[in-house]
């Protein structure tokens, strides 16, 4: 299949929600992390590994933000949609993949897409990494993720763990909760997709995480802690391939759109962060 074949997408006027990210303080934050992370070639990699089993088809990511996991998606992917509600990340976005014809960002919120019909869908998989946190209503979002996908493609979620560990460093990055895998199931299953798997990643991260942001109150991300923590990524990630941990600073949950049967019709989810 050709670009030229898919199903396009419709994307609605540009929406206040997606207006409202750029006045929101925690977008800052967030430009910074993401600046940060963009340099953290072992993290990304690691991320992705964990995914990687389940990407396939043409991926709709949500929240791509400059593109960081993109970056890997693109290795498994026939092509990659990224959408975002901050217009300086799309920016960004689209000036690191440009002249890649395969790639492509939208500004917008995942309310503003509107499948092509009720019977054609233009996704196999749709991936969300450290973005459902973000949003109040995540059972919502992710019935939304999965009204674009065929019946039988996959969800694939990576957000922050560990509810001991939430914080000042998760109220500056807007965020609403921290999950656990039984949490994220049952948001999912909530959402009408069938569970495939879950688990944890980076039990040492998690430490670090809760000693930032609940001892120290800090209210962003060391920069040289970082460096320092994706040095020994290679060792951690091969550790935990051996050893899966019972806890870690993010949760990876994959899920399925049902084979048989529709997901209920969406309403518009309203994309507000947390005060």
């Amino acid at each position: 299949m050709t670009q030229a074949d898919y199903p396009k997408l419709r994307i609605s006027p540009r929406s206040l929600a997606a207006d409202a990210y750029e006045s929101d303080t925690s977008t800052d934050v967030i430009e910074d992390s993401l600046s940060m992370i963009q340099d953290l070639g072992a993290y990304n990699r690691w991320v992705y590994d964990l995914l990687e089993p389940h990407v396939a088809g043409r991926v709709l990511e949500i929240g791509c933000g400059t593109g960081n996991i993109t970056e890997f998606l693109t290795q498994n992917a026939d092509e990659v949609v990224g959408v975002d509600p901050v217009a300086r990340f799309v920016d960004r976005f689209r000036q690191r993949f440009a002249g890649r014809s395969k790639v492509m960002a939208h500004r917008c919120t995942l309310g503003d897409l509107t499948p092509p019909s009720e019977d054609v869908a233009c996704f196999s998989t749709a991936v969300s990494c450290n973005v459902l946190e973000h949003i109040e209503d995540h059972v919502g979002a992710l019935k939304q993720m999965a009204s674009h996908l065929h019946p039988g493609g996959k969800v694939l979620v990576f957000v922050p763990a560990g509810p001991i560990a939430f914080g000042r460093l998760d109220k500056e990055l807007g965020h609403f909760r921290r999950y656990t895998v039984d949490s994220l199931r049952n948001a999912m299953q909530d959402a009408g997709l069938e569970w495939i798997e879950g688990r944890y990643s980076n039990a040492v991260g998690l430490v670090g995480w809760w000693f930032n942001s609940v001892v120290l109150k800090k209210t962003a991300v060391p920069g040289d802690q970082a460096v320092m923590f994706n040095r020994v990524v290679p060792l951690l990630s091969r550790l935990e391939k051996w050893i899966r941990p019972p806890f870690g600073q993010s949760v990876i949950g994959v899920a399925r759109k049902p084979l048989s049967a529709a997901l209920p019709s969406q309403q518009p989810v309203e994309y507000r962060r947390a005060a």
